[in-house]
């Protein structure tokens, strides 16, 4: 029984999120503006002259501006729980703060999930009406699964990653100051650049297709794990559970 009012509340707070999200005005017209953004591209000049380069990009056309819209709304998301330092009702009425969190992560990776996939089929399926479906390699399918959940993987990462800078920043303000700093501290350090919690989804996102950066991937997943993991200490601070 307890198990299954876990599961229920979970399922709860996870459609409370979604509809905030759909109800309210900026999150979801800041996400039908980053499917506007890459429609324009499609449109115009959605694929490239030669089909390796088709292939190559397909990865970072379809994922790189996504993965980092992503992380901007993870935060917004989170940190509009906030206000004038106090907290909206659905944390005053949750026993446990941090199932609130895990439902908007968990809607941040579902959202993520949905749009990637939209934004890769689209972007397959214009480079195989210029160049035909051998070019996008439907030929061999295992790998066209393997450079989608790529994307998946990373672009859930980043906005899981955004998702817990905002809970732990509490302000919109200041977790896009930290990611903005974070970032230029990533790019300008040898150690950092493509491993940081900033940089690692351009370090997968912007490689070939072809190819996959392996530490940059692990990193993505990596700081979302840890990054989720102090937030939701962070919310004992002064809210326990």
């Amino acid at each position: 029984m307890r198990a299954g009012g876990t599961t229920k509340t979970r399922q709860h707070l996870v459609a409370a999120e979604l509809l905030k999200i759909l109800t309210g005005r900026w999150q979801l017209v800041g996400l039908m503006a980053v499917l506007a953004v890459h429609a324009l591209p499609l449109l115009l000049w959605g694929a490239q002259a030669e089909p390796a380069l088709e292939w190559n990009g397909l990865r970072s056309r379809s994922g790189w501006l996504l993965a980092y819209a992503m992380m901007f709304f993870g935060v917004v998301l989170t940190s509009s729980e906030f206000r004038f330092r106090t907290v909206t009702h659905s944390w005053l009425i949750t026993p446990g703060r941090v199932r609130v969190l895990v439902a908007q992560v968990t809607v941040v990776a579902l959202i993520g999930a949905l749009l990637t996939t939209a934004v890769f089929t689209a972007w397959w399926l214009r480079g195989a009406s210029r160049h035909g479906v051998a070019a996008m390699r439907a030929d061999r399918p295992a790998e066209v699964l393997s450079a989608y959940l790529i994307v998946v993987v990373v672009v859930c990462a980043t906005g899981i990653t955004g998702a817990a800078l905002g809970a732990i920043t509490r302000s919109l303000g200041l977790a896009a100051a930290t990611i903005a700093v974070c970032g230029l501290v990533e790019a300008v350090s040898d150690g950092g650049r493509f491993h940081g919690p900033v940089t690692a989804p351009s370090g997968v996102l912007l490689w070939p297709t072809t190819e996959t950066n392996a530490t940059s991937l692990s990193a993505a997943i990596a700081w979302a794990v840890i990054l989720t993991a102090v937030a939701s200490a962070s919310l004992r601070r002064d809210l326990p559970s």
